[in-house]
C-alpha cells in the first residue's frame, strides 16, 4: 500500500504539471492508473529469476522504458484517431521506412503472445509493448498523420497500432487511459 501510496504521489506531481486543466477527481484517477501500471510493468517486463530494483521515480517517467510510457503511446494513438476527421484507409501505398517498421513491428504480435504464452514469461510481452511503443514514437515524430498525403492509410496504421498496444496492456492487466 505504501509502494502504490508513493508511486501515486509522484504520479499526481507529474499530472498536475503536464495538465493543470484537469479536475481534482480526474487529477486522482490518472495518477491512480498510472502508479499501478508503473508498479506492474516494471515487474512484468523483468525476467522471471532476475532481481530488480525499483525506483517509483523512473518508473512514473513517461519517457523511457516504463509502463506510462507506453500509456502515454496508447493515449497518442487515441487523441490522433479522435482528431481525424478523414475516413480510415484500407487502400495501398507505398510505406516509407517509419511505416514500414511500424507494420513489421505490430506484425510480430501473434507470435510474440504464442512465445509469452509458452515460455510464461510476460516480460516478453511487456518488453514487445515498449518496442512497440517506441517504434510507433519514432513513427509519429518523423511521419505526419493528419496532414500527409495518405491520411487515411496513416490513420489505419495509428489504429493498428493503438489496438495492439491496447491488447498488450489488456493482457498484462494494465487499464488503459484515452488521454493523459
Amino acid at each position: 500500500d505504501d509502494l502504490i501510496c508513493d508511486t501515486g504521489q509522484l504520479a499526481e506531481k507529474e499530472i498536475r504539471e503536464r495538465y493543470q486543466q484537469l479536475d481534482e477527481e480526474e487529477i486522482k484517477e490518472r495518477a491512480l492508473k498510472i502508479a499501478l501500471t508503473a508498479i506492474k510493468f516494471q515487474l512484468l517486463k523483468t525476467e522471471t529469476g532476475k532481481n530488480m530494483t525499483f525506483n517509483p521515480n523512473e518508473a512514473i517517467r513517461f519517457e523511457g522504458d516504463t509502463g506510462p510510457y507506453v500509456l502515454y503511446a496508447y493515449a497518442r494513438a487515441s487523441s490522433i484517431l479522435r482528431k481525424s476527421e478523414v475516413p480510415i484507409s484500407t487502400d495501398s501505398w507505398e510505406a516509407n521506412d517509419y511505416e514500414a517498421r511500424l507494420l513489421k513491428k505490430i506484425d510480430q504480435f501473434p507470435e510474440v503472445v504464442r512465445l509469452a504464452s509458452e515460455r510464461l514469461a510476460p516480460s516478453t510481452l511487456a518488453n514487445y509493448a515498449l518496442e512497440l511503443a517506441q517504434v510507433f514514437n519514432e513513427f509519429y515524430h518523423v511521419c505526419p498523420v493528419l496532414k500527409s498525403n495518405v491520411p487515411g492509410q496513416r490513420l489505419a496504421l495509428v489504429s493498428a497500432c493503438k489496438n495492439v498496444i491496447g491488447r498488450c496492456l489488456d493482457l498484462l492487466g494494465i487499464d488503459k487511459i484515452e488521454e493523459m
